[in-house]
């Protein structure tokens, strides 16, 4: 479950989230209209920041590509398998190939284990991601044609990449066999 998103930088609100179904919805200003827009409250930043915060690339667009947020650190507490206690995942923007987490990696020192203590290190977004497939989605050492990031796409929908357009797809140029493996997994099918 995920527990919070935050940001060092104070122009950002962490966002804190409940069991069960969490929305963000914008403010109807007094005086507005239905047809008046609810952008600008950060919606797809939030999708944005979860995505990169669980081993995305960030673009040039993007928002901790943005040149003046590249140096803001952003985390996300969130429950890891295996581990009582939530963990922390941070990175940022102008360091996109280093993630700094207290997550444990399974294994055993003397005292438990290497992050009994909740100690933070750094490590690369390639080992980050291969602990999310391994385990957040229970992947098996050889895993052909389905990822991690994948699965991620499908739970944590971008509007961006128009992964609201098709059941399947996470986005348009996603090959047929490739979603539907990703989505099969997903759902524990054979």
């Amino acid at each position: 479950m995920l527990r919070r998103l935050s940001a060092d930088d104070p122009r950002f609100r962490p966002v804190e989230f409940r069991r069960g179904l969490n929305l963000l919805v914008a403010e109807a200003h007094p005086g507005a209209r239905k047809t008046d827009s609810r952008n600008g409250t950060g919606k797809s930043s939030l999708v944005e920041l979860l995505h990169f915060t669980l081993g995305a690339q960030a673009g040039k667009g993007s928002l901790p590509g943005h040149t003046r947020l590249r140096r803001t650190l952003f985390t996300l507490t969130m429950d890891w398998p295996g581990h009582e206690e939530p963990v922390q995942v941070s990175r940022r923007g102008a360091q996109q190939g280093i993630v700094l987490t207290d997550a444990p990696d399974g294994t055993e020192g003397e005292a438990g284990g290497l992050f009994a203590f909740n100690l933070a290190r750094e490590m690369p977004v390639t080992e980050w991601r291969t602990r999310i497939e391994t385990n957040l989605f229970r992947l098996p050492a050889d895993h052909p044609g389905i990822s991690g990031r994948a699965l991620l796409s499908l739970l944590v929908r971008r509007v961006g990449s128009h992964a609201f357009n098709d059941p399947v797809r996470t986005y348009p140029q996603q090959p047929t066999a490739e979603a539907a493996a990703n989505l099969a997994y997903l759902l524990g099918l054979d």
